[in-house]
């Protein structure tokens, strides 16, 4: 969201960016940052040398000391280049499997930050307590998994960890030697090597051996140690050098996915090595880039330093808990080989290393450390719509008439940065906006809600209550001084930043939200329980700062100087937010609350999205790749804005776009406001009823949608899933980011994101039947993956359902999800070539915690063949088989079927069942037990299940069989 008439003025006498191209000179390459020229440099030097390069880094092994339970061992680790600094190791190994390694300095002249792990565990992990260290003459060792597949290796010198399975080396730290931990030290005035080689007593020869080969291992220069200028800014470094170089290879696996956030491909293409795809490492350092571009190695809003590695033999991870600015090299030495090199401005090694072994494992894994989504209100999962800005309670109210009569439905309505009085956030103009409870109740009338911006900038006046009581309080962010207030520019011009590391910030924030009078104090009097947050330019996003956000020599809470903390600090902000949404009526409700900057553990509360993208094609195909990335990485509600936030998109573009959206967990329409108005109902026809069709395709699925958010709440398991996890053997897929699956319903998606297509390329990757959900074309697959060309004109998005899949869908238009709470549903069971098939259904209130008590509807639909030419289709309840896994985190002890929530949609009923794929026209069919009644059904003869062609599928369809969805129940086709 950007201020166009305050930007411009900014703009003038700040210099600040240009909205209409990212301008890359305001942001950082590596050759640029100090630090991390200095890691790359080290990295040449060992490649220059290589076979004679060598660690300096090794264990003392008479300092091994084992814990009681001896899971954990810690030993001392020193130096060949600076003896006289301490260094300190620890392993742990979890229940889980997961090996922590962490590394810091000892006694050193400073501490390092060493709470990043803090804020992005879910809790502290449990270490195992059956597995043993062993000590050798040479390392360290340890065995374990249930079958002793997994070892742990320590070389005492060099220093290595090696992490193997099956004796096969899965992940391997300092393997090549680019470990190197910048030690505190004084400013002092170097000798020279003439001043040093002068020493006639023979000691200067020995200080000149030790200061040559730290030439050789850190090079000759003190690069940018104690300050570093950038354009026009100058970052102090009063701690000096103290940056973290650390190489994580993974010798049998050739492709590596993660680390969003970037505008890339999936399987992330090299920046090193022989002829690599881009030039600079891809980085992490939240920054608010505007109109990034589709394909870089750019840092953009959110930093989650996170990856995983795989190959057809297993999949394996690393997550490295670390807060500051970070690059990452990839190399791909062989086909079957990945060499990272991560180089972090400041922080300790702390390092997690999931073993696997397959996708599955390592988002279980990942989930147990950082936590999993939210499971978000149902409501959030439909349409918003928004953009920068609805001017007025009037335009708000227009909207969302004519949304009702164009028959479109809609959930959500949201405001930008103008509904605040001078952008003072929670303070509405009454110009503007002079009925906001009012207008939030005409909203909700029809079962919607409004998201309205928070940012975090505070303007600083004192007519302005947040800022008075902050200032106050003395909860900002402090100035490199330590004293006083930053001060920097944003929307609301001279600005301060709440410090959320700072607890005392943490109940204030809370109570800004209440809807009832303070006694002290502001609250948010003039809002409702209806009334959602966004939070955005919380990288921070500082206009007149380096690279458009905080200098790093601020200081935080504890005295963390910015540079520590920054790609956790956004975090923070959307973390206090989300807890004040859910703290400010009497019964606790799900929060929603959207965030731009993000860090690992963000999925536990907030949504995100992709950012300022561009009304292009490129946009809209790398915002797909970018979804799937932060799937990958735990952070599975995420969409990008459809239609693009800047440019005026053609309607081609617009409808592709949609297409694109109702398939996102995350489906929001965006614009800036120097674009022209594009909601969906101004189009002409036929592109008005195109998006009609598809905004309904989209709520027809909720119910598929909410029940992979409640797998994606237990398990970890991302929502929209790429190949690679879905068929992890099948090297013909490891590289696809154009299609992908939802959940575990069997959808197979691919959205068209070219021009003027009329057809598309599909990949089926196996010996299986796939239909076509629209048309019922049954296409077949082939053992080693197939290629499929499908129709795709304008109003055609190429959507599958897998052979085995059975879909929940509810197929009534309604104005907005609440209002289809009764509705009932329709099945589609699109049989194997086995003639089987299996789905899922999960329901709950969606908008409290009472589900965390047993009220819910948890359902398994079975399709199977108990005989020859008879095919059982069966509801079951699920809840009561695993109530353990129904709800993240809870135990179901008691569950009951008859709970209040299954009661009040008692009487809702399957309404329709469609079978695809049978053999023959069916005999008979009635519901088991159901007194013989034959069912009113319907047979459209084509190609069965089991048939090795393709062709229009059998379709039989099965109207009103009078079975309630929270019953058990049982229909035999004969």
């Amino acid at each position: 969201m950007r201020s166009f008439a305050l930007f411009a003025v900014l703009s003038a006498f700040l210099s600040l960016p240009d909205v209409f191209a990212v301008k890359s000179h305001d942001f950082k390459t590596c050759s640029q940052s100090g630090f991390c020229r200095r890691g790359r440099a080290l990295s040449a030097r060992a490649q220059e040398a290589q076979s004679s390069w060598k660690s300096p880094y090794s264990i003392d092994p008479s300092s091994i000391i084992f814990s009681p339970d001896e899971a954990v061992v810690s030993a001392s680790v020193k130096s060949s280049l600076y003896p006289e600094i301490k260094f300190g190791l620890e392993l742990r190994i979890h229940e889980d499997g997961v090996v922590r390694v962490l590394m810091d300095e000892i006694d050193g002249l400073r501490q390092r930050y060493d709470e990043a792990a803090y804020w992005a565990l879910v809790a502290e992990p449990q270490v195992s307590k059956t597995v043993s260290w062993t000590t050798g003459k040479k390392d360290l060792r340890a065995v374990y998994g249930d079958k002793k597949e997994f070892e742990v290796v320590v070389a005492y010198e060099p220093l290595r960890v090696t992490l193997l399975r099956n004796g096969k080396e899965q992940i391997v730290l300092n393997g090549r030697g680019l470990l190197h931990m910048e030690h505190f030290r004084t400013q002092t005035a170097k000798e020279t090597t003439e001043e040093v080689a002068s020493d006639e007593s023979g000691e200067g020869q020995e200080v000149l051996q030790v200061e040559n080969v730290r030439a050789w291992f850190e090079g000759e220069n003190e690069d940018d140690y104690w300050s570093e200028t950038f354009s026009k800014w100058t970052d102090s470094k009063p701690k000096g050098p103290e940056s973290l170089s650390l190489d994580i290879t993974f010798p049998n696996h050739g492709n590596v996915y993660g680390i969003p956030q970037h505008a890339t491909n999936l399987s992330l293409p090299s920046t090193a090595g022989e002829s690599p795809s881009y030039s600079d490492p891809f980085r992490l350092y939240n920054a608010d880039v505007f109109e990034y571009l589709a394909s870089s190695t750019m840092s953009l809003y959110g930093s989650i330093p996170v990856m995983h590695a795989h190959s057809a033999d297993s999949t394996v991870g690393v997550f490295h808990a670390v807060g500051s600015e970070t690059w990452i090299d990839i190399s791909y030495p062989t086909a079957k080989s990945t060499q990272t090199h991560w180089i972090s401005e400041s922080g300790i090694m702390d390092v997690f290393l999931l073993p696997g072994p397959t996708p599955d494992d390592i988002f279980a894994q990942y989930a147990r450390l950082t936590g999993t989504t939210a499971l978000p209100a149902h409501w959030s999962l439909g349409y918003h719509q928004c953009r920068w800005n609805y001017v007025s309670s009037d335009d708000v109210r227009t909207v969302q008439r004519r949304f009702d009569e164009e028959d479109m439905p809609v959930d959500v309505f949201w405001l930008d940065i103008e509904y605040a009085k001078d952008h003072k956030y929670f303070i509405w103009d009454q110009k503007t906006f002079p009925d906001p409870v009012e207008m939030t109740n005409d909203v909700a009338a029809n079962g919607r809600k409004m998201v309205v911006i928070v940012d975090p900038h505070l303007k600083r006046t004192s007519d302005y209550p947040i800022y008075q009581e902050a200032s106050d309080m003395g909860i900002l962010v402090k100035p490199t001084s330590g004293e006083g207030e930053y001060e920097g520019w944003c929307w609301s011009g001279s600005s301060s930043w709440i410090d959320h590391f700072n607890p005392a910030s943490w109940d204030w924030w809370i109570s800004k939200f209440k809807t009832t009078k303070l006694d002290k104090g502001f609250s948010w009097i003039e809002s409702t329980e209806d009334v959602h947050i966004w939070n955005d330019m919380n990288e921070p996003s500082i206009f007149n700062g380096p690279e458009i956000t905080m200098p790093k020599d601020s200081v935080h809470y504890g005295g963390w100087e910015h540079r520590d903390v920054h790609n956790i600090n956004g975090m923070l902000f959307h973390n206090s937010t989300a807890a004040a949404v859910r703290a400010r009526g009497d019964i606790p409700k799900r929060p929603f609350v959207l965030t731009r900057s993000f860090y690992a553990g963000s999925q536990r509360i907030s949504a995100m999205w992709t950012g300022d993208n561009l009304g292009t094609w490129e946009h809209m195909a790398a915002g797909i790749k970018m979804v799937l990335a932060n799937n990958i990485a735990g952070m599975a509600f995420a969409g990008s804005d459809v239609g693009g936030f800047f440019g005026n998109p053609e309607p081609e573009m617009l409808v592709r776009w949609y297409q694109v959206g109702i398939f996102s967990p995350f489906f929001r329409a965006h614009a800036h406001i120097d674009t022209k108005r594009r909601e969906p109902f101004l189009l002409d026809e036929p592109y008005k009823s195109i998006i009609r069709d598809i905004l309904r395709l989209r709520y027809a699925m909720l119910p598929i949608w909410y029940t992979a958010f409640r797998e994606n709440s237990v398990t970890g398991l991302p929502i929209v899933r790429p190949h690679y996890v879905v068929f992890p053997k099948d090297p013909a897929g490891f590289a696809i980011d154009d299609q992908f699956f939802i959940g575990s319903s069997g959808i197979l998606v691919k959205p068209v994101t070219e021009k003027e297509k009329t057809e598309a390329t599909v990949y089926l990757p196996e010996d299986q039947v796939y239909y076509d959900y629209f048309t019922q074309y049954a296409y077949r697959g082939a053992n080693k993956g197939k290629h499929i060309t499908v129709p795709a004109e304008l109003h055609q998005v190429p959507v599958f359902i897998r052979g085995g899949s059975i879909l929940p869908t509810r197929e009534r238009p309604r104005r907005s999800s609440p209002l289809m709470k009764l509705d009932p549903f329709t099945l589609r069971v699109a049989l194997s070539k086995a003639g089987t098939a299996r789905g899922e259904l999960y329901l709950d209130d969606g908008v409290t915690y009472s589900h965390e008590q047993g009220e819910l509807v948890w359902r398994e639909f079975v399709a199977e063949q108990p005989q020859r030419k008879t095919t059982r289709i069966s509801s079951k309840d699920l809840a009561s088989a695993k109530p353990e896994r129904a709800v993240d985190g809870v135990a179901l002890a008691k569950y009951d079927p008859k709970n209040a929530f299954a009661k009040e949609i008692a009487e809702v009923r399957v309404e329709k069942i469609v079978v695809l794929g049978l053999s023959a026209k069916p005999s008979s069919v009635k519901v088991e037990g159901g007194k013989g009644m034959e069912l009113k059904w319907e047979y459209v003869p084509g190609v069965a299940a089991s048939e090795k062609k393709d062709g229009s599928a059998s379709v039989l369809t099965i109207r009103d069989p009078k079975v309630l969805i929270t019953e058990d129940w049982a229909i035999v086709i004969s």
